[in-house]
């Protein structure tokens, strides 16, 4: 929590140096990068490629990596597949839900640049043994609808335990097949800069046992998000507390300490507060479309809205809790939407569905079931027995199902407006409920940038060889974290992975092609 010290925040207060007898080596290189993640192993690649030498250092003792969805436009899978989008009119959606409070021409660059950085990086997979689909699984309703820009890379055979673990684990070979070096447990504690000059360079390590990197092109910081620093979440991304859990992978690793670097030597975090934040519902039960109830057993919302949507609302419900109730029709309904592109969307479709591929009915029932065991989801043969499991009034659930069957019977929801179509009845036994638990996946606000990846100060002035990649980068989306584009957060990782380290190495920006939109 904020420290009481001066009425500071601690990374407000710049740490003394390390002297020059805790260094133990010193090493010289082109480029470091700080990071071992999806975006710092795009940026060492990249880097190379630009004929520079890069070294990639990483505090845990091996890399981090989660998810399963990459966004891009205009890719060779799109082309292939024979999608057709308006890329303007997707950036324009996003910049309309950000309330124009971001640096569009990050945006428009992402839109121009995107398909051939993951073009790039689809063909180092797919060299490697990986393969890559479109995601088939985003949200198709008619007010709100999402893009079909997904892209999900997989092992043959592994899909649903390979996806972006195993991305980054085959770029990790990759790096090292290429002769680029890796030095884990090696965290950054200070970058090196002698007033307003350039950042020459990095000390990392532990106390009494430091390494001195000397890099003379540049430094660029990809040390992911803070969503597991409290103490950065109440500054900048308050409502991020209130969720139930928070998840990445190594756990618990992502503490801002990137950003922290940058600002003790006069970068600046984005202008735009408070942050966003991508809050999702990874931590409890299928949401779907179905009718949700809070704590009092009522319903209190539309339930046709996007899997970020629901997260952000149902912690302004009694104790942040909150269910979704359906019969044992559910599977047949779900099936049903699925099918006819009716809805969609994370925690109603299914994670890894590519085009051309069925909704798996089975995989949601072992899921259902897998649910039932660990207890997301309860399970009940009489209403009046799901309330007790849910701990919830009795004739409060009652009551709304009489009402909520009634609305779907007439399929007209004259209460909250809910498109008939995914008014379905709930009479048949048994009964089913799931918690709906929110989980901070990523921070996505961050450092002061520009269109080539430098880290900026306060004045909005570069701070030269300094750069910044992935979600570590501030200015890219404001308000609310924009599923219109699903994945775009490791999309951006990619995207602009390989900018950064095209630029850091000297090459223009040109260097990349760029698609037309």
């Amino acid at each position: 929590m904020k420290t009481v010290k001066n009425g500071k925040w601690s990374w407000e207060i710049t740490p003394v140096p390390i002297p020059a007898s805790q260094i133990e080596e010193t090493i010289n290189t082109d480029i470091i990068v700080i990071g071992a993640g999806l975006a710092g192993m795009v940026t060492t690649l990249a880097a190379q490629e630009a004929g520079v030498n890069p070294i990639l250092i990483e505090k845990n003792g091996t890399f981090s990596a989660r998810g399963f969805h990459n966004a891009a436009f205009n890719t060779k899978l799109q082309k292939e597949i024979g999608i057709q989008i308006n890329y303007r009119q997707v950036i324009r959606d996003w910049i309309r839900w950000a309330q124009s409070k971001l640096d569009e021409d990050l945006l428009w660059l992402f839109a121009k640049k995107s398909g051939a950085c993951m073009d790039w990086l689809i063909d180092i997979a797919e060299s490697a043994g990986m393969q890559v689909g479109l995601w088939d699984g985003y949200f198709k309703g008619p007010d709100y609808t999402e893009y079909p820009v997904t892209h999900v890379f997989y092992t043959p055979g592994n899909r649903e335990n390979s996806c972006n673990y195993g991305l980054v684990k085959t770029l990790e070979k990759t790096v090292v097949d290429r002769g680029i070096s890796i030095h884990y447990n090696k965290p950054a504690v200070r970058l090196i800069r002698d007033g307003d000059g350039p950042v020459t360079g990095v000390i990392a390590g532990y106390p009494g046992h430091h390494t001195q990197y000397n890099a003379s092109k540049g430094i660029v910081i990809t040390t992911g998000d803070y969503s597991s620093d409290v103490e950065m979440l109440e500054r900048y991304n308050p409502s991020a507390l209130e969720a139930d859990a928070q998840v990445y992978y190594p756990e618990s690793c992502n503490r801002g300490e990137g950003h922290k670097l940058a600002m003790w030597v006069g970068g600046a975090m984005q202008k735009v507060e408070p942050h966003t934040a991508v809050v999702h519902l990874e931590a409890g039960a299928m949401s779907y479309f179905f009718l949700h109830v809070n704590a009092k057993g009522k319903r209190f919302k539309n339930e046709d809205v996007n899997a970020q949507s629901m997260s952000s609302i149902k912690e302004y419900q009694p104790g942040g809790i909150v269910w979704t109730v359906y019969d044992d029709n559910f599977l047949t309904d779900v099936k049903r939407v699925i099918t006819e592109g009716l809805s969609g969307g994370l925690f109603c479709d299914q994670l890894t569905r590519l085009y051309g591929e069925e909704w798996d009915i089975d995989a949601e029932k072992a899921l259902l079931e897998e649910h039932i065991k660990n207890g997301k989801v309860v399970k009940a043969n009489t209403l009046e027995e799901l309330a007790q499991k849910m701990k919830v009034p009795v004739d409060n659930l009652k009551a709304t199902i009489d009402r909520y069957n009634e609305l779907a019977a007439m399929k007209d929801d004259s209460d909250y407006g809910k498109r008939s179509e995914l008014l379905t009845l709930i009479v048949k036994p048994p009964f089913y409920a799931g918690r709906l638990l929110s989980t901070v996946l990523t921070a996505s606000g961050g450092l002061h940038t520009n269109i080539n990846c430098e880290v900026l100060d306060e004045f909005d002035n570069a701070i030269k060889n300094l750069y910044v990649a992935g979600s570590a980068a501030g200015d890219f989306f404001a308000n609310d974290y924009p599923t219109i584009c699903p994945g775009i957060g490791h999309g951006r990782c990619i995207t602009f992975g390989r900018i950064a380290g095209t630029i850091a190495a000297g090459k223009s920006i040109d260097f990349i092609p760029s698609a037309k939109i």
